[in-house]
């Protein structure tokens, strides 16, 4: 379920970049919400009446849904400006802003590898982006507000985690999506082609598979163990680079990317680690 998530977050990627050479931005990432939005509540509605409407956090949740609907939308503007596999590596210095806003906001400890993983990942972001040349333009700024936005999104997260069923917490994130670019989308309509429509639906229903896939992974297994497999996105999201749009990486750049997956690996290790030696103390005391 996890492989399926990544391969499905990839081809959303790829065909929003497709779509933003003709529609804007505002309506590819409308149907990034609103087609998941129905499709969940068609799947899950009848098993689950109302219950599944309702949260305990509606302040979290609407925070969490601002967030990521921000992410999406610099992550969608990034992709008209700049080769998606490029965005993509950038945005993925995402667990390494998440670890340092874990230790400010959440007072979390961080072992000595768990700040190597921050340097190393940080380190693979500059080297994509070359300080004085490069993709060192404006545009890279834009992933960088995705990673921003999603590191604060999975803090917001982690203060309901257990608290709040994971489908609600889906459906309250694509509601408030739907919502706010609903009341952008008159702005920024354009007609769409039958075959535009067909590939904001591909775009809707793609994505609904990318949430579900993951909500079952999570079922099955420990976020700690399922966060590594997010970086086989990069390699999907490579090679539809190549076979869509011709973006190949050059060699500066699959170092870049290879030492920011390095980080995002450490990251996890680290967590694991944590996580193992606080058990440890737990059964010790006992």
């Amino acid at each position: 379920m996890a492989l399926l998530a990544t391969v499905a977050y990839a081809t959303v990627d790829t065909l929003s970049k497709y779509q933003a050479r003709e529609y804007p931005v505002g309506m590819i990432v409308w149907a990034r919400y609103a087609v998941p939005l129905v499709l969940l509540l068609a799947v899950f509605l009848p098993r689950r009446g109302t219950a599944m409407l309702r949260t305990a956090f509606p302040a979290i949740q609407l925070v969490r849904g601002v967030l990521l609907t921000g992410g999406t939308v610099f992550i969608v503007l990034a992709y008209r400006v700049m080769p998606i596999a490029e965005a993509q590596a950038i945005s993925f210095i995402h667990p390494v802003l998440l670890t340092i806003l874990a230790v400010i906001f959440l007072r979390e400890r961080v072992s000595p590898l768990g700040w190597a993983a921050v340097l190393l990942g940080f380190s693979g972001v500059l080297i994509i982006v070359r300080p004085g040349g490069g993709l060192f333009t404006p545009a890279a700024i834009l992933p960088l507000g995705l990673a921003l936005c999603f590191s604060s999104y999975q803090i917001f997260t982690r203060r309901i985690a257990g608290k709040e069923d994971s489908l609600n917490s889906l459906f309250c994130v694509l509601l408030v999506g739907t919502v706010a670019m609903s009341a952008a989308l008159p702005l920024s309509w354009v007609d769409p082609t039958p075959k535009g429509l067909f590939f904001f639906a591909l775009i809707g229903v793609t994505s609904g598979i990318g949430h579900f896939s993951t909500i079952k992974a999570l079922e099955f297994a420990p976020a700690s163990l399922l966060a590594p497999f997010a970086y086989i996105q990069l390699l999907w999201v490579s090679i539809l680079g190549v076979l869509v749009f011709g973006d190949f990486p050059d060699a500066v750049t699959l170092i870049g990317m290879g030492v920011v997956v390095a980080g995002g690996l450490l990251v996890a290790a680290s967590r694991r680690r944590q996580g193992r030696s606080a058990r440890e103390e737990i059964v010790t005391a006992e």
